[in-house]
């Protein structure tokens, strides 16, 4: 599980959430506001208040989530790709991205092509495919970390250098990724970040064993929550309700797994202080 046999000296992190609460609520704002508000807003209120086509309905809501996502995939990846390395993942090319876009680019593609699906095939719009938006990324997230577990525990070796880490070096739980890259981008932590970051980690078998279950968290909540919603949606006999569910409910699941995260985290943190600070 740890790529060191033991503890070595602690490294402290540059950051803490507290410095960087406002940045990061403003980029994650203009990723979830569409789907959570706008989409589920206009689409009952269209719905209900209007005798517009069930088509031209269902394509403004997407239309808004579309240049929404459009908006935020732009100042990420210039973030990346400027020429200050500041917010590149380490010793990474220019043009390579981060973990952690290329997931997020990923899930464009998935949710895009059940949007489109969705509202063009014959007979259509069909709402409940069009409500699988949620569940999707959450299968993408599971699957990711999944596939990162297993990698993990058989010791492989990655072919290619995989965020900050270099190719060949140990595949790390896919949750070691998906923080470095959002505190380092989207929190402003950028390179300082990542390289404290990579240090703890080598350095603490305590914060190793926290990311490895987290990963293992994330990757069974979303499995049943993708599972859960997605019966739902197809289980619900009004198609109207099933639209709500499959937008809203993966999203406020995902809320509150966040909070037990913050607080398993600040859990884990103290112990591992407390475990060095005996030590030291």
């Amino acid at each position: 599980m740890d790529p060191v046999a033991q503890d070595g000296a602690f490294v402290e992190l540059p950051y803490t959430l507290h410095d960087r609460y406002f940045s990061i609520a403003i980029a994650w704002t203009i990723i979830l506001l569409p789907p959570l508000f706008l989409n589920l807003a206009l689409f009952y209120g269209l719905w209900y208040g209007t005798t517009l086509s069930h088509m031209i309905i269902l394509a403004i809501p997407a239309a808004i989530f579309g240049v929404a996502t459009i908006i935020n995939v732009f100042f990420r990846v210039r973030k990346l790709v400027i020429r200050s390395p500041q917010y590149r993942p380490l010793n990474s090319p220019r043009w390579a991205l981060d973990p952690f876009q290329w997931g997020y680019n990923l899930g464009i593609v998935l949710v895009t092509a059940e949007l489109v699906s969705g509202l063009v095939v014959p007979g259509g719009p069909y709402l409940r495919v069009l409500a699988m938006a949620g569940s999707t990324l959450m299968f993408e997230l599971a699957v990711l970390a999944l596939i990162s577990l297993i990698l993990h525990a058989t010791h492989a070796g990655s072919p290619f250098q995989l965020g900050s880490i270099p190719a060949g070096e140990r595949v790390r739980p896919v949750i070691y990724y998906i923080v470095e890259d959002v505190v380092a981008v989207d929190g402003g932590g950028g390179i300082e970040y990542r390289k404290a970051f990579d240090a703890r980690y080598i350095s603490s078998v305590r914060f190793q064993k926290m990311i490895y279950w987290l990963t293992v968290k994330w990757m069974v909540g979303f499995f049943l929550i993708g599972a859960g919603v997605t019966g739902a949606v197809f289980g619900v006999k009004k198609r109207e309700i099933a639209y709500g569910v499959g937008w809203g409910a993966p999203f406020f699941m995902a809320g509150l797994m966040v909070l037990s995260t913050v607080w398993y985290v600040k859990r884990c943190l103290r112990k591992e202080k407390n475990h060095f600070g005996t030590e030291l």
